[in-house]
């Protein structure tokens, strides 16, 4: 698979220390405007990898970890493509949608647009460049990033969902999954703000005060502190998101060799 038609309106090629972050869009320094695509990568020589995130309507914690926000009712809707549909080749074409989401002009950038049922091109997935609305909130004007772009014809009787960049209105992890984990910010970031979130190698994380942690363990998200580490326990939806490196006393920060996918 290959790209030729991104947006380019911010950096998108991965930087690897000794490359150096601008002091105004570091690792510690939220920006209300978007200096990077989201989910643009940052590695340090030490083996930390940080991903480029937005929080949503509410403000983050430092030292919590984040997760995608619940999907719009769109995005976990196949919608067959009744009167519509695109021919082979097209990257700029309309999806039909059902009614009553809340997404609005250039929301789904670097997102992904799923051909999840039909013949052919079922379960054909593609790199999302923009989207703008063409009528109203039903019909979708959708243009795709991928070189030569659609591999196979969509037809009308095809199903096809959108979905958003995971790393866009990032949350506070809650206790019970609702989105895909994303990282952990280093500081405090400002709702609607852009930051950096580490998801792999040694980092602070809260501990939850209700399990004992030593070094060693496996850890998941809590299911009662939203954001802080719990022990992976034996509930088949557990997903580690590292091993704990130092442990710490209850309510207080432990630090964890982060395996977040």
């Amino acid at each position: 698979m290959s790209y030729d038609n991104y947006q380019n309106l911010y950096r998108r090629n991965m930087l690897a220390e000794p490359t150096q972050l601008y002091s105004d869009r570091d690792l510690w320094t939220p920006t209300s405007d978007q200096k990077f695509m989201l989910g643009c990568q940052f590695r340090t020589n030490d083996g930390r990898a940080f991903r480029y995130a937005k929080a949503g309507g509410l403000g983050l914690s430092k030292c919590l970890i984040t997760a995608s926000p619940p999907k719009d009712a769109q995005a976990i809707t196949s919608t067959i493509q009744t009167a519509y549909g695109a021919s082979a080749g097209a990257k700029q074409f309309d999806v039909l949608l059902s009614t009553g989401n809340a997404w609005a002009n250039n929301y789904l950038r670097d997102g992904v647009l799923l051909v999840s049922d039909g013949g052919t091109a079922m379960g054909d997935c593609y790199r999302i460049k923009d989207n703008i609305w063409s009528t109203s909130d039903t019909v979708m004007k959708v243009e795709i990033a991928d070189a030569g772009g659609l591999r196979n014809a969509i037809a009308a009787t095809d199903d096809v969902i959108l979905f958003a960049n995971k790393n866009w209105n990032t949350v506070v992890a809650p206790t019970n999954a609702t989105g895909t984990l994303v990282g952990v910010p280093l500081v405090g970031v400002t709702a609607n703000y852009y930051y950096w979130a580490q998801y792999r190698g040694v980092a602070p994380v809260l501990t939850d005060g209700t399990d004992t942690i030593v070094d060693g363990d496996a850890v998941m998200v809590s299911t009662s502190v939203p954001g802080a580490l719990a022990l992976v326990d034996a509930s088949a939806d557990d997903v580690i998101v590292g091993i704990c490196h130092h442990a710490q006393a209850v309510d207080e920060c432990s630090l964890v060799d982060l395996l977040i996918p």
